[in-house]
């Protein structure tokens, strides 16, 4: 009963914001539904509810633009959303209704287990993804051309901020904590990768198992070997704030860096004054800091509560209109014309011009290129350290 409610709940909140339901279209008219396979519930909610909203937020910029056209049709997005709670059997749950069910011409799945207890389906119907994962060379490779990540990279996060730790903390080594799975592991082969390219020395590694609240025996460990400092890699942000506060309660004194994509929100809030001095990294500002970034932040508060918006929206809100770009460009909706065409693309998002790469780390050009910007605690507000263009030379 008690998930019928939450579904009941989840179900009502889609209708009531117009990411589900249909739609009506004229003669010479037709919608594309692309599926979002998000995480609504669940510890890693405050990524995936900012996932779903930042897609959306696109597809209805591209149907206010009166859609595109592909030959003599006028074509509008649908986005539908699921929740998958972050467990790889409800994304492969979730991607066959949304393929053999509901008919979507294209897919979006977040969190790299997810993506790649996929790939054997995507691959079966032909279908293009784009997707906000990690799972490193395991989802990115030659052998899944249509597969491309569309979310920042942690192999950028890493080359941006280590330097900027080692200048302004003096760190020589530090500790990272991963969640147990194929993402948390891929986030450690980046993370020793760009501690190879600075000289720096990982001494501690820790793995858990998401969803679990009690981080204060693996700190103790991580602790007692002195890290110069502690980062927080592929975890999720209601695990890396407790991480945070956990640290501070243990007397760590050193800087943590929250790496992938926390919510300033949850950390103050979760962490209180643990939070002083942390670092995050995210793919964007707090707040709206260009015209193209205030209009983002304008149709947001159009659809969802003000006091909902935070950095996390910023990495997805071109990618369905990139991918219309690529299907005007190309005047075709076939996959692989598609996937040859963003290859070489380049196109204009509220955090500048963005494109593919990928090759020296993955073998192909299918990660998306977008810069990271660092975020501090200070006096109880997420205060914007700077913006990081990408590195060059670590992907391509």
């Amino acid at each position: 009963m008690k998930k019928l409610i939450v579904a009941l709940t989840i179900g009502a909140i889609l209708l009531a914001y117009g990411v589900v339901g249909p739609k009506s279209a004229r003669a010479d008219e037709k919608v594309l539904k692309h599926g979002i396979l998000s995480y609504l519930t669940g510890p890693a909610a405050p990524w995936g509810i900012p996932n779903y909203r930042s897609i959306s937020l696109g597809a209805w910029k591209v149907n206010d633009q009166g859609g595109f056209k592909v030959g003599t049709t006028t074509y509008k997005w649908e986005p539908v959303v699921y929740d998958t709670k972050y467990v790889p059997a409800e994304a492969v749950k979730a991607a066959n209704k949304a393929i053999y069910s509901d008919k979507v011409s294209f897919i979006s799945i977040g969190g790299g287990a997810c993506a790649i207890a996929c790939i054997p389906l995507l691959k079966e119907v032909n279908m293009l993804s784009l997707n906000f994962a990690g799972g490193g060379k395991g989802l990115t490779n030659p052998n899944n051309p249509l597969v491309f990540r569309y979310n920042p990279a942690i192999e950028i996060m890493y080359a941006s901020t280590l330097p900027y730790m080692m200048k302004h903390h003096g760190i020589k080594n530090y500790a990272t904590i991963n969640p147990d799975d194929e993402t948390g592991r891929s986030g450690l082969e980046a993370s020793q990768l760009l501690a190879g390219v600075y000289n720096l020395k990982i001494i501690a590694t820790e793995f858990f198992e998401r969803g679990i609240k009690e981080f204060s025996p693996l700190l103790t460990r991580v602790i007692a070997k002195n890290p110069d400092m502690i980062e927080t890699s592929y975890t999720d942000p209601t695990s890396s704030a407790l991480i945070l506060k956990q640290a501070r309660e243990l007397g760590y004194k050193g800087p943590v860096l929250l790496a992938w994509g926390p919510d300033p929100r949850e950390v103050l809030n979760l962490a209180g004054k643990n939070a002083e001095g942390g670092y995050m990294a995210v793919a964007g500002p707090a707040e709206p800091q260009t015209p193209a970034q205030k209009d983002v932040y304008d149709r947001f508060v159009k659809k969802f509560p003000a006091k909902d918006w935070e950095p996390n929206i910023w990495p997805h809100t071109e990618l369905i209109p990139c991918l219309s770009k690529a299907m005007v460009e190309t005047q075709s909706l076939d996959p692989n014309k598609l996937a040859a065409h963003l290859e070489k693309m380049t196109w204009d998002s509220p955090m500048g011009t963005l494109w593919f790469g990928g090759s020296k780390v993955f073998g192909c050009i299918r990660q998306l290129m977008i810069p990271m910007t660092l975020i501090q605690a200070r006096g109880g507000k997420a205060v914007l350290v700077e913006t990081m263009p990408v590195p060059k030379g670590i992907l391509d």
